[in-house]
């Protein structure tokens, strides 16, 4: 009883961070002093329990270095708020190794710890008051800084994470990065220590946040910035040129245009519109196109667009680039990557067929090919290739319209999700029909029958069958 009264719990960061700014915040962290948090955790259990409130599991997570956890915390639901609870700790780094030694600290202490100084903030349970060990924090929050609660080169060298973080947060919040700490980032050992020391999966977290967040084109910008494009968007080996399948190692690729990327972002940002646009209204409703997962998306092609069109090395053969660095260097599921490299591939052949549409009709066979090669991607594909065109010069009106045009025809047609059509004729039927056994040899039969399919919408199974033997069965050779 004498230790529990001497306790003093805090909630810390983000939280306090929030509500003074006026935003809804659901990260709760109770920092406690004298316990681990996995201790108070329980205790709170316990009282829950015994005043017929409902409780919940605590989950013990171990600390790991590797993600960025570097102490034990503890995670319940306290009347429906999730809540990790940790202890107050002090972090001391030992050369060379982003994993620190981390003890039971004072407040003080734990604010200097931590990223920035607006993050460093404590409001006092007990007191019921904002706490500022720091300093700076309320300050900085006020006039929109960003910067280290310590000495800023020693900060990043010690977990070069941070370096990742503070961009994100000032992106986040629109603030400015205070001088010393922006002096710090660009050094060139910064840079290499990031590279060094940080897992590519805590790469891609800070990458995915930045292109879901606010302020996705302040993100890359900093980056450019800060000089830290190929060190964040990592590129694979052997970088081929532009339109080729090779990479010579005496005579490397050009580096990754990083402008490209901050030019492309802003494009996709305008093409989507603070309120959905025609364009994006004009795309069936099945498909989101207004979305934060196809923002996301978009943003994540934008922020790769200086790999579009090229390849590296993956294992003995060729893969696009763009795959690769998603995969690899930022670890994202292997969904974005596919999406981001089929995004990338779509968008000039989604723009060859918008500027075919707008000028006249198109062959529903054609259009249909394409959404089928597409699937579910192609409206992501037409705006993305929108927001190329408007990088490319085009006037934003025109770039609308003959996107609107493509659109507009694949609905008309009738073909939004034409990548789900069946075959009148599946493969064993058109087998049997030209006397052969199913395989390899039937997929280009398959594909001529959902060409017809295409053409003929209205076509029934009988005549499917018959234009296989009237047209195709003369000249099959299996």
């Amino acid at each position: 009883q004498a230790q529990q009264q001497a306790l003093t719990l805090r909630i810390a960061g983000g939280w306090v961070r929030d509500k003074l700014l006026g935003q809804q915040s659901h990260d709760l962290d109770v920092a406690v002093d004298r316990m681990s948090g996995y201790e108070l955790a329980q205790h709170v259990h316990a009282y829950m329990g015994a005043h017929g409130l409902a409780t919940h599991a605590v989950a013990r997570i171990s600390e790991n270095p590797a993600r960025s956890k570097h102490l034990e915390t503890a995670t319940t639901r306290v009347l429906g708020q999730l809540v990790d609870f940790v202890h107050l700790r002090s972090e001391t780094y030992v050369d060379g190794t982003r994993i620190p030694r981390v003890a039971f600290g004072t407040p003080a202490e734990d604010a200097r710890r931590r990223d920035i100084t607006i993050n460093a903030l404590f409001y006092n349970l007990r007191t019921r008051r904002v706490e500022d060990f720091t300093g700076r924090g309320l300050d900085d929050l006020r006039a929109g800084v960003v910067r280290t609660p310590m000495e800023p080169a020693q900060t990043f060298a010690d977990d070069p994470l941070r370096v990742l973080r503070v961009l994100r947060f000032a992106s986040r919040f629109g603030y400015e990065i205070e001088a010393r700490t922006a002096a710090a980032l660009a050094l060139p050992e910064i840079r290499d220590a990031l590279a060094a020391k940080i897992s590519r999966e805590r790469v891609g977290v800070e990458v995915d946040k930045m292109a879901a967040g606010a302020r996705p084109l302040m993100s890359i910008e900093l980056v450019r910035r800060f000089g830290l494009y190929d060190t964040v968007f990592a590129p694979p080996a052997q970088l081929g040129r532009d339109g080729t399948d090779a990479g010579e190692p005496d005579e490397p690729a050009a580096e990754p245009d990083v402008t490209c990327a901050v030019e492309m972002t802003q494009c996709v940002l305008r093409i989507l519109g603070s309120e959905p646009t025609e364009l994006v209204a004009r795309v069936p409703p099945q498909f989101a196109a207004g979305s934060a997962r196809m923002r996301r998306l978009l943003v994540l092609a934008a922020y790769l667009a200086p790999y579009a069109g090229r390849t590296g090395a993956d294992r003995k053969r060729r893969a696009p680039a763009a795959l690769l660095v998603v995969r690899d260097a930022l670890k994202l599921p292997a969904s974005d990557a596919a999406a981001v490299a089929a995004v990338h591939a779509l968008a000039p052949r989604v723009a060859a067929m918008a500027a075919a549409c707008r000028v006249g009709a198109v062959p529903r066979d054609a259009l249909g090919r394409l959404v089928r090669d597409a699937g579910e991607r192609w409206p992501a594909a037409a705006l993305y290739a929108a927001a190329a065109a408007l990088r490319a010069g085009s006037a934003h009106c025109d770039v609308e319209q003959t996107h609107l045009a493509f659109v507009d025809a694949v609905c008309a047609a009738g073909l939004a999700e034409a990548y789900a059509f069946k075959h009148l004729v599946n493969g064993r039927d058109a087998a049997a029909l030209l006397g052969c056994r199913p395989g390899p040899a039937i997929k280009p039969v398959l594909d001529r029958v959902m060409d017809w399919q295409l053409r003929n919408p209205a076509g029934s199974e009988r005549e499917c069958r018959e234009f296989i033997l009237a047209e195709i069965a003369p000249g099959f050779r299996p």
